[in-house]
């Protein structure tokens, strides 16, 4: 079995997808399960995980209503302000539903995520503890990722999931303090690591011989126990296209043993997400 464990939807009519604009032209129109499923069936992928893709929790409910119509998507990382004067009862609630995983807190697209060291927020963090909710952290900026170690350190007890790899800067070859970065945060424990999301961080028309370097070192980092594969659909599609992300990555996950290869393509997102399928 193979499961991506980071795909977006959305339906641009509902009008909180902010961050998708019309100069994005290869994604800038609906994108829904009706989509991505000719995409994940040639690729091998039986399951998806669906991560927000806007600030809200309307969001949040509209992918709960495609998880109902389609059972393949196997869990939802939701959206939610961690301010919000009712946090406790907004985390209690989602985490009522079984397909929601965890949540995806975003603010401004996360430009910066400083504001998730704001100790104001606490509440917030110990209601997902509570709750049993896993805590995916957005870095859109690599030098950030230190941030995300500060924040995975006051949170030991939180499971964490760094999407992206962090976006290392690959266009421009910036491997270091990136890997340097992503040592330090995957010597804790409750962190894991998405491989996903670096076709966007290279040049257009990246290879393989781009982004190897970069799989290699998360893998060594984190060990194939704590990284996951995904997609990051459709912004992938700015970049490159979901058959050749997955080609890449089947080809840099080939080195491995094959117990250490289901680790990634499956059996980290089942731990983290506890997901069923």
């Amino acid at each position: 079995m193979s499961i991506d464990a980071h795909v977006h939807l959305w339906r641009l009519s509902r009008g909180d997808n902010v961050a998708i604009i019309p100069t994005m032209t290869a994604i800038y129109k609906d994108r829904e399960p009706v989509d991505l499923k000719p995409l994940i069936d040639a690729a091998g992928v039986e399951h998806v995980v669906v991560v927000q893709a806007a600030e809200t929790l309307a969001e949040t409910l509209f992918t709960i209503g495609l998880a109902r119509k389609y059972s393949w998507i196997a869990g939802i990382v939701a959206w939610v302000e961690l301010a919000s004067p009712s946090v406790e009862e907004e985390l209690a609630a989602l985490s009522w539903n079984p397909i929601i995983k965890g949540v995806r807190p975003v603010r401004n697209d996360n430009r910066s995520i400083a504001w998730m060291l704001d100790n104001r927020l606490d509440p917030g963090f110990h209601a997902l503890g509570d709750n049993s909710l896993s805590l995916d952290v957005l870095v859109q900026n690599w030098r950030e990722i230190p941030l995300a170690t500060l924040l995975a350190k006051r949170w030991p007890g939180l499971a964490i999931v760094l999407d992206h790899c962090g976006k290392p800067d690959i266009t421009n070859g910036d491997f270091e303090p990136w890997a340097s970065h992503v040592d330090e945060l995957a010597s804790l424990p409750n962190v894991v690591c998405k491989l996903s999301g670096l076709l966007n961080c290279a040049r257009r028309g990246a290879d393989a011989a781009d982004v190897e370097s970069y799989i290699k070192h998360v893998l060594d980092a984190f060990g194939p126990g704590r990284v996951m594969w995904g997609s990051d659909w459709p912004p992938l599609d700015l970049a490159s296209g979901y058959a050749t992300w997955k080609d890449i990555s089947d080809s840099a996950l080939q080195a491995l043993p094959d117990f250490q290869r289901r680790e990634v393509v499956e059996r980290t997102a089942i731990r983290v997400y506890r997901l069923n399928c």
